[in-house]
């Protein structure tokens, strides 16, 4: 799964990376270390012949939950495997696909008791990647600039020992058929397999990434005195 990201690349290097407009965004970007479900997010979409980003909801509530004396239910990520038939997430596959930029994620690795490590991963040379997405509209009660959520996959050898699932990451090379309105589903299937990373790198980081209210580069920083040794997976 991917339940926490981190972003904080400068958005005019993040343009260039993802060749989105000078457009000014539909809210505001601020760089984060520790990113949880129900917050504004960067996505990158299809906007005609160009690409545009803005600042969209992480998280999906379905109407019926909405409406349900229970809590709400938060739905922020989708299966790669049934995303193509679920009906909540069928139509948003079909036509509405964005890209989300992350400098990488986090995941928890089971220790000895109850105890979990968290890891960060990402690129080793610390470029931005780009999750698969879906994106939906805001509703006529939403406060937000609509909603997303993040694809995943099997996990590849990588993250194997440490989760099941993955978010999945595509390379520049697919970010035009992914975002293309002209695309066959079998091709976009095809994008959301799970795959090898060479160039990515897994290693432990400080516990105080387990409070969503903690923030800062001290979250993924290899000497910090709460984190642990860096390990590379190559």
């Amino acid at each position: 799964m991917c339940g926490r990201f981190g972003l904080f690349a400068e958005l005019g290097d993040l343009a260039g990376h993802f060749d989105f407009g000078p457009e000014p965004l539909q809210g505001s970007y601020l760089p984060r270390w520790n990113i949880p479900p129900t917050s504004s997010i960067l996505t990158v979409l299809n906007n005609g012949d160009a690409r545009a980003a803005g600042m969209i909801r992480w998280g999906l509530t379905p109407s019926r939950s909405r409406n349900s004396r229970s809590a709400p239910r938060l739905l922020f990520n989708a299966r790669s495997e049934t995303i193509d038939q679920r009906p909540i997430f069928r139509n948003a596959f079909a036509s509405r696909r964005c890209l989300v930029p992350a400098n990488g994620f986090y995941e928890w690795q089971a220790g000895t008791g109850r105890a979990k490590t968290p890891q960060w991963v990402s690129h080793r040379d610390g470029d931005p990647v780009a999750f698969a997405g879906i994106w939906y509209a805001a509703q006529p009660d939403d406060q937000e600039q609509g909603s997303c959520v993040i694809i995943t996959t099997a996990a590849n050898d990588l993250l194997a020992p440490i989760h099941d699932r993955m978010p999945v990451i595509l390379p520049p090379e697919c970010f035009d058929l992914w975002l293309s309105d002209q695309a066959e589903p079998d091709a976009l299937l095809d994008l959301l397999s799970s795959r090898d990373w060479p160039e990515m790198s897994v290693r432990d980081v400080s516990t105080a990434v387990n409070r969503v209210a903690n923030d800062g580069p001290h979250l993924i920083d290899a000497d910090d005195p709460a984190g642990s040794t860096q390990r590379l997976f190559l």
